[in-house]
């Protein structure tokens, strides 16, 4: 090595100095200059500009962010995240898409035989829950007390306590339930005359089917039942959410209902877990009463007596 090299050497390395200052310099230029360039609006195809109107009909984000960053993340202060339109789309059904239905909102899916299907996703909005409750009687006809509930039928029990023979019964479930879908529990039947058999029923006119059979004189017996709610409109005009008729055939008998669960669209539609109850001012869970109240209010529900 001559005396030389060393020289060389320190002007090459000054050189690159220079060189990366110069480089940093247009960077940080760029930088500035695309900062503060009008951003361009993406069109049809085009891609999305960050922080720039985006007026194209459709638009496609990817990501390669193998971190476990979200690929796109909606975000809006001062309303809705995300908003679809609720109308039912008249688009070829693919598997995979999301969308706004006139029930809430739509999936679709490949069914076990490869079909594309559309399927609602259950919510509060359009699906019910069940709420375990504490055992409670709700009916017992052997002792007046236990015949309170009955808002139809209470002509109809003799006087060892017994529904007699083609007994109509309508319970209502006022303090328990709130504009409830339905109910789990079990019924029994005692002091039974002979064998008959009987139905637990929420809606429509009554089902053939019977929900407990007994076959002989003096048995005690119950069942288990899962049953739909219904409402009641008397003549006079009043209306009554929340009952549950049962229809005492063939031979006379003691029938005692005690419910365990409920089967609710929104939780605190179970009064007898929350004393405070559903009412207008209740938040989200006011509104949602009030929707469930004008649907049962709209007379699809009623229960019908039997032909």
């Amino acid at each position: 090595m001559t005396s030389s090299e060393p020289d060389r050497s320190a002007s090459r390395r000054t050189l690159l100095r220079r060189a990366a200052v110069t480089g940093g310099a247009a960077v940080a230029a760029t930088a500035v200059t695309a900062a503060n360039a009008s951003p361009a609006s993406a069109a049809i195809g085009e891609p999305v500009v960050l922080g720039a109107p985006n007026s194209g009909g459709k638009t496609t984000v990817t990501s390669t962010a193998g971190n476990g960053a979200a690929t796109l993340a909606v975000q809006n202060d001062a309303g809705p995240a995300l908003l679809l339109k609720r109308s039912e789309s008249k688009l070829p059904v693919l598997p995979g898409s999301l969308e706004s239905t006139t029930l809430g909102l739509g999936a679709s899916g490949t069914d076990s035989g490869g079909v594309v299907r559309r399927y609602e996703t259950l919510t509060t909005a359009n699906a019910t829950m069940l709420v375990p409750i504490p055992p409670t009687r709700v009916l017992d006809t052997r002792t007046a007390a236990g015949r309170t509930r009955l808002l139809e039928g209470a002509g109809q029990i003799d006087s060892q306590g017994r529904a007699v023979a083609g007994a109509w019964l309508l319970v209502h479930l006022a303090g328990i339930v709130e504009y409830g879908d339905g109910l789990l529990g079990n019924v029994t039947v005692a002091k039974t005359e002979k064998g008959g058999f009987a139905t637990v029923y929420g809606r429509g006119q009554a089902p053939g089917a019977s929900t407990i059979n007994w076959w002989g004189a003096g048995q005690l017996l119950s069942n288990g039942v899962i049953t739909q709610m219904g409402a009641w409109s008397t003549a006079n005009g009043d209306y009554y959410p929340d009952t549950v008729a049962i229809w005492v055939q063939k031979s006379a008998s003691a029938v005692i209902l005690d419910v365990t669960g409920l089967l609710v669209f929104h939780p605190e539609s179970a009064v007898i877990n929350n004393p405070k109850a559903l009412t207008a001012d209740s938040g989200t869970s006011g509104v949602r009463a009030d929707v469930i109240k004008a649907n049962a209010e709209s007379a699809d529900r009623e229960v019908q007596p039997r032909a």
